[in-house]
């Protein structure tokens, strides 16, 4: 009987958890969207949230700079044992050279010229053909030694690079948190309501580690894998493409794209997005997570022609989110769109929005 009781215990947490990772649970009295909170305390709230996701981008870096280090160590202990092998390619393409450029072969050329018979002629041509091979290959696997070193090295500065840019990426992230929590302590010992303050902090932080950012990561997800079926949508839906000689324009409407995301994916079904001259506006809210995002779109050439997004600003229950919350999402999630996979020598000139349509130019290139 114990036994059962126990495992009825676990059973029920193991649900408790599995619902309120899922965000199916009511959040928490201080969580809930801040429209009814005041100003100074909706500001305190989105300060908090800040602290919370630049901590979180920080500890991203810090992993990238771990990696980044552990690859330059790699790096040099292989460029070490490349120095080796080199070093002894090197010798031996330069004694290939010296004996070519010092008539060590002329000999053998002697040889073949003098020959008194078919049978010798023969046998010198083979003996020549089997050291020129051998000097080929000699000269060859320098080269490609060569190669590799100097691949090497390039990565290994690459790396160097890199790994100051994210020493600097790093300071300048803890640097922003300090400032920013110190504004915050501030803030909260003059108002009067630390306790309450600080309560209301730590519950709408939870709630966003424990159930909004597993929401909104899951909606972005779903709307990343709904835009790349895009070009198949639009391919059976002609009238939104209008062709004059090599140009073609798309022209899609909101309507058209609440229409198509809502068939992808039933987590789309309560998410509205809107064009406006120059921007795109989402609304997405399930009850108990509201999540605002505005952006825009510009055509981008590399790594291959795109029409790509980017978020302008993320509030989620009405508080705003930092720029590096944005900038995970936008290198988590592409909600961009591949001109090529509509139209295989086709590219994007131009991208505009304007109330109810966005509006693609395109033209025939590689």
């Amino acid at each position: 009987m114990t036994r059962r009781l126990k495992w009825t215990g676990w059973v029920a947490l193991l649900l408790l958890l599995a619902l309120t990772r899922a965000g199916t649970l009511a959040p928490p009295a201080f969580a809930a969207p801040a429209d009814n909170v005041d100003e100074e305390t909706r500001r305190l709230l989105e300060k908090g949230l800040s602290v919370v996701e630049i901590d979180r981008e920080i500890e991203r870096i810090s992993g990238l700079r771990t990696a980044t280090q552990d690859e330059i160590a790699k790096t040099e202990k292989r460029l070490a044992q490349q120095e080796i092998a080199i070093a002894a390619q090197r010798e031996r393409a330069g004694r290939v050279l010296r004996s070519y450029y010092m008539g060590q072969k002329d000999a053998l050329w002697n040889a073949l010229l003098n020959s008194r018979s078919l049978n010798d002629l023969l046998r010198t041509w083979e003996t020549m053909d089997l050291i020129v091979r051998s000097d080929r290959e000699t000269m060859n696997r320098y080269d490609t030694e060569y190669k590799k070193i100097k691949t090497g090295y390039e990565t290994l500065q690459k790396n160097k690079t890199e790994l100051a840019r994210v020493e600097n990426e790093l300071r300048a992230q803890r640097e922003r948190v300090v400032a920013l929590q110190k504004e915050l302590d501030l803030a909260i010992s003059a108002s009067g309501e630390a306790d309450k303050l600080k309560r209301m902090m730590e519950e709408m932080q939870a709630y966003w580690k424990n159930v909004g950012l597993f929401e909104v990561r899951q909606h972005f997800d779903a709307l990343a894998k709904a835009m790349d079926k895009l070009p198949e949508w639009i391919q059976n839906h002609p009238e939104t493409l209008q062709t004059s000689g090599l140009k073609t324009t798309l022209t899609l409407t909101d309507e058209q794209l609440n229409e198509f995301l809502r068939s992808q994916d039933e987590k789309l079904e309560r998410v509205t997005i809107s064009f406006v001259p120059d921007q795109l506006k989402l609304e997405g809210s399930n009850g108990d997570v509201q999540v605002d995002i505005e952006g825009h779109y510009t055509v981008e050439n590399e790594p291959e022609n795109a029409i790509v997004f980017h978020i302008d600003k993320l509030v989620f229950n009405g508080l705003e989110l930092p720029d590096t919350t944005r900038a995970d999402l936008e290198r988590e999630f592409d909600l961009g769109f591949y001109p090529q996979k509509l139209i295989k020598f086709v590219k994007a000139d131009s991208v505009s929005l304007e109330q109810g349509r966005l509006i693609v130019r395109l033209r025939i290139g590689k």
